[in-house]
């Protein structure tokens, strides 16, 4: 007879499955293969970054410079620019030229804002500059450029018509050539003639110079006579605006000669003085 105790009734018996010898064992052997595959890959990188660094070491004797190709420069002239770089025109190997001591080189003249060098195999250097653009001459201490980050550079010795307003009279110390001024009112006129370039025509075209002469107004040189545009430090825009279109819309230019000066400072309203007739 078998007695059943009351404690084991209601008792749950759980079952527990184990998986089965067969799939741990190839989910092993994956784990082996995938560990396997990585050290092939690894190993073949390392044998080819090997190889192809003994390459470049082989053939690092091999190309020789036979050109090299410069665009971008238009105040440079090529001649220029080789003697920047102190390079044959040919003969020298090609991989010892390193392209960021050509672009540190280059970045030693005043002209140059930014530039960059490539190897292009078998036989050529490939170089491009960015040349700074010049805004306005700037008289001080001599005859020098500014572009419109109010860096000074030297006048070029190449003959050309340099069609741009010059800045003068400027009572502060310009600073050096080669590097951005350091007089607030040079970095003033700069965005001056900046904004003036922005503007409808014809203004833009007849500016001729801009001078600091302290006082209570920055005085305007026109192109056509003597004619001088009066402006506040300040408020130039504005002012300037107006005179844009005063210009486009009103201004009779043969009689342009007999102005003596137009004052824009005032807020609603242009102030035209004639010369005194004589």
């Amino acid at each position: 007879m078998i007695v059943q105790g009351a404690g084991m009734r209601g008792t749950k018996m759980k079952t527990v499955r184990r998986k089965p010898l067969k799939k741990r064992g190839k989910r092993k052997l994956k784990s082996v293969v995938w560990y396997t595959l990585m050290l092939i890959t690894l190993s073949l990188t390392a044998w080819g970054y090997r190889y192809f660094d003994n390459y470049l070491q082989t053939v690092s004797g091999t190309f020789e410079l036979q050109s090299i190709k410069i665009s971008g420069n238009d105040i440079l002239s090529r001649a220029e620019v080789l003697k920047l770089l102190g390079l044959p025109a040919r003969g020298q190997k090609l991989l010892e030229i390193n392209p960021a001591e050509v672009q540190k080189k280059l970045k030693r003249s005043p002209f140059i804002k930014s530039a960059s060098a490539v190897h292009s195999l078998p036989s050529t250097l490939r170089i491009h500059i960015v040349e700074r653009k010049p805004l306005a001459f700037l008289y001080g201490r001599g005859l020098n450029l500014v572009d419109r980050e109010a860096f000074i550079m030297p006048v070029p010795a190449l003959s050309r018509v340099w069609n741009l307003p010059v800045i003068r009279n400027v009572p502060e110390k310009l600073g050096i050539r080669g590097a951005v001024s350091t007089s607030g009112m040079v970095h003033k006129a700069v965005d001056i003639i900046d904004w003036i370039n922005r503007l409808d025509a014809p203004l833009p075209q007849m500016i001729s110079e801009l001078d600091f002469t302290p006082g209570n107004y920055i005085k305007i040189y026109l192109r056509d006579g003597d004619t001088v545009l009066r402006i506040s430090e300040n408020d130039y825009q504005r002012q300037l605006y107006k005179a844009a279109g005063f210009f486009k819309e009103y201004v009779d230019f043969k009689q342009l000669d007999q102005i003596a000066y137009i004052d824009l400072r005032y807020e609603h309203q242009i102030v035209v003085k004639e010369k005194s007739k004589s």
